[in-house]
Formats: C-alpha cells, sequence, structure tokens
C-alpha cells in the first residue's frame, strides 16, 4: 500500500496475525460451533447403531477416529494453523492428534454399549472437539504474544508419543508371538 510498516501503540511491528486476529477467533468459533453441532448429531447416530454391530464394531470405532481426526482437520485446525509458527503448529497439529487418538480410542471404545453407546460417542466428540478448539485459541493468543510453546505442552506430546510407540511395539511383539505360536503348533500337528 504506502510502503511503512505498521505498528501498534507501544510501536511494536504487527504480524499477520496480528491484523486478522478478531476476524480469525469470530470465524474459528462459529466453525466450532458448526461441527459440533452436526458431528454431535452424527456421533451420536452412529454410537447408537454401533452397540448393535457386533464385529462390525471392530471396523466402525476405529472409523469413527479417523473421521473425528480428519473432520477436526479439515474443519477446525486448517485456518487458524496457517497463522502459528513452524514449531507451534507442528506441537498443535501433533497434540491435536494424539489426544484425539487416545481419547477416542477410549470414548468411541465406550461406545460399543448398547443403547448408552450413543451418550458415550457424543460426549467424544463434542468433549475432544471442544478441547482442540480452545486448544487452538490459546496456542493463537500465544503467538499473537510471541510466546514459544510451553514446557507441558513439549512434556504431553513426549508422553502421547511415547504411549503410542510403546502400544505399537506391543502389538508388533503380540503379533509375532501369535504368528510363531501358530507356526510352532501347525508344526507339532504335522508330525
Amino acid at each position: 500500500m504506502c510502503g511503512r510498516e505498521l505498528r501498534d501503540q507501544t510501536g511494536k511491528e504487527l504480524t499477520r496475525l496480528d491484523l486478522r486476529y478478531e476476524g480469525l477467533k469470530e470465524a474459528q468459533e462459529k466453525r466450532f460451533r458448526g461441527l459440533v453441532t452436526y458431528g454431535s448429531v452424527v456421533a451420536a447416530v452412529v454410537g447408537l447403531a454401533v452397540g448393535f454391530m457386533h464385529i462390525g464394531a471392530a471396523v466402525v470405532v476405529p472409523l469413527m477416529i479417523v473421521a473425528h481426526l480428519l473432520v477436526t482437520r479439515l474443519v477446525l485446525m486448517r485456518e487458524s494453523c496457517r497463522y502459528l509458527g513452524t514449531s507451534r503448529r507442528l506441537i498443535t497439529r501433533w497434540i491435536a492428534r494424539l489426544g484425539i487418538l487416545w481419547g477416542g480410542a477410549l470414548g468411541y471404545g465406550a461406545a460399543v454399549l448398547p443403547l448408552v453407546g450413543s451418550v458415550f460417542a457424543t460426549v467424544t466428540f463434542a468433549g475432544l472437539t471442544w478441547v482442540v478448539h480452545h486448544y487452538i485459541l490459546w496456542g493463537l493468543q500465544r503467538e499473537r504474544s510471541q510466546m514459544g510453546s510451553a514446557a507441558w505442552e513439549r512434556v504431553l506430546l513426549v508422553l502421547l508419543a511415547l504411549l503410542t510407540l510403546t502400544v505399537v511395539v506391543v502389538l508388533v511383539v503380540i503379533a509375532a508371538l501369535v504368528g510363531w505360536t501358530g507356526t510352532y503348533l501347525m508344526d507339532l500337528a504335522q508330525g
């Protein structure tokens, strides 16, 4: 425009986030309300159905987690995360992903209970979405204030990553033991 830098009343140069913060916050609130409204209804319906699916629940529950991850990333995080710095964006995305993974595993896992599963699915969807939404708003405010990531964020990310890695290793070891045991029993049966 005129070639001058924009500054606030203290003389600090305004960032891209400073210029868009209020509008970004309002848009984030609007996306959150829409996502919780429609997503909770879908979660309730799927939660009601999954309790009666028996073996299908083994497929539907992980699909619910994946769907929640995708919709949260695309609807809730996409626009706001563009205004975060590189390390804050990385930390925010991974804490949200792993938080939904583990919170969803517990909450959506309880959705297999007939009739009451709908309540678990709805509360899980609304609760995890609320947590991610407020975490993003908190991160935007810290980014605007030019504050780095908090120590608890880094600790939480490391703990969630270690939990995920541990569960993957345990599952691989169990699968290997089951395969080895099956092979051993087949060899015994053949002679």
